[in-house]
């Protein structure tokens, strides 16, 4: 009687050793391998071990020892009930005691993790730790802002007694230094990216909603940052630190991509690139008000010069640039320039109109931009080149 055998063709992955070493696999580990999007992951079969190991005491015991000091500055100032808003409120106290409580943690484990040499912020310059640290406190303020504004509107004018405030405070911290500990362990150029472009329209809208003039947007879009509106510090903060976290991200995008493609053209898009963001720092560090208003229209001028000779030079200085990118960054140009035509010949758009649209443009392309050199990056010296054959010693 015959015997229908069904064999399984196996193939062999020749894997160059200075490949294995980087990933400190055992020779006999157990790997899982998974195919996604026609992509080949190899990985150590407990995936659970990918994962960061955030340990319990670390986000807890600083939030139990803010949370007990709070306690004991209500007791001494005899609060028997806290408000969400206002002074001496559930808002105002978990907010600071995030900031400090969640920045000193995500300070520690960065530095840790860098000196340790153990996770994606070992590619960080040191000095961008300041920059990134001052983004995600921003982002934090805003977001508090934000949240307890709302809760605010949902629960009109409640409030809560010590102890159940108490415990809210202290889950917030909880959960705040948690995430920030996670932030630094996994910490990556899409990260940052995420931190730029949340800071940029959190600090954008805040502003927009804080300021004193509801009829800013009659002005200019640059009204924002000036004496006028008591808004102004946190608009010209945000753009501040925009430029500078802008700047982290281009030093760590470039550590990988200049040890594959180390040529002029690439060191032109890095100084281009330095050019741009260092304007972005200094439209907010010389505010449209009387005694900057030439220096600070002529910086605003010098970032769109630089936006259009890197839409025009792009085809040229980034490797391997995608036939699809140079198609939509031609078609933001363009959108670009027409705005800029309609604006100068007709009464269509307003000035804060015409600002708002080439920011909303010039800042997509630039994350398109970021998305791209990422794409190069992330490979470096992690590059290899392997081979996938058919085991013979397998067949009959």
């Amino acid at each position: 009687m015959g015997e229908n055998v069904l064999k399984k063709q196996v193939y062999k992955i020749e894997i160059p050793e200075k490949a294995i070493k980087q990933t400190h696999f055992g020779e006999d580990e157990s790997l899982a391998l998974n195919v996604a999007h026609k992509q080949i992951m190899v990985r150590p079969a407990n995936l659970l071990e990918q994962l960061p190991r955030i340990k319990f005491w670390w986000y807890f015991v600083p939030a139990v020892i803010l949370t007990l000091a709070l306690f004991a500055m209500a007791q001494h100032l005899k609060l028997t009930t806290v408000p969400i808003i206002g002074d001496y409120s559930i808002a105002n106290g978990s907010l600071l005691m995030s900031l400090i409580s969640g920045l000193l943690v995500f300070i520690v484990t960065a530095i840790i993790t860098k000196i340790h040499k153990n996770g994606p912020a070992q590619d960080f310059y040191w000095r961008s730790l300041i920059t990134i640290t001052v983004a995600c406190g921003l982002i934090i303020v805003f977001s508090f802002s934000a949240f307890f504004w709302l809760f605010e509107q949902l629960f009109m004018d409640a409030r809560f007694d010590l102890y159940t405030s108490t415990m809210f405070i202290l889950l917030i911290i909880s959960a705040v230094n948690y995430i920030m500990i996670n932030l630094a362990l996994t910490l990556s150029p899409g990260i940052v990216t995420n931190l730029l472009t949340i800071m940029i329209i959190g600090g954008m809208l805040f502003s927009m909603l804080t300021n004193s003039d509801r009829n800013w947007w009659k002005h200019n879009f640059s009204f924002l940052g000036t004496a006028q509106n008591s808004a102004n510090l946190q608009f010209n903060v945000t753009l501040i630190f925009s430029g500078l976290l802008m700047m982290a991200l281009v030093d760590y995008l470039f550590v990988n991509l200049q040890k594959k493609y180390n040529n002029r053209r690439v060191l032109i898009l890095r100084l281009l690139l330095y050019a741009q963001a260092a304007c972005i720092a200094a439209i907010g560090f010389f505010p449209n008000n009387p005694r900057f208003h030439v220096l600070h229209d002529r910086i605003s001028m010098w970032l769109v010069y630089i936006m259009l000779i890197l839409i025009v030079a792009i085809r040229w200085i980034l490797p391997h640039v995608r036939k699809q990118f140079l198609d939509v960054s031609y078609i933001i140009g363009g959108l670009m320039g027409f705005n800029y035509i309609v604006f100068k010949l007709s009464d269509y758009l307003s000035l804060t109109a015409f600002e708002l649209l080439e920011f909303g443009l010039a800042m997509s392309w630039i994350l398109l931009l970021f998305q791209n050199i990422e794409s190069l990056a992330q490979y470096g010296e992690n590059f290899f080149l392997i081979q996938i054959k058919k085991d013979q010693s397998n067949e009959e």
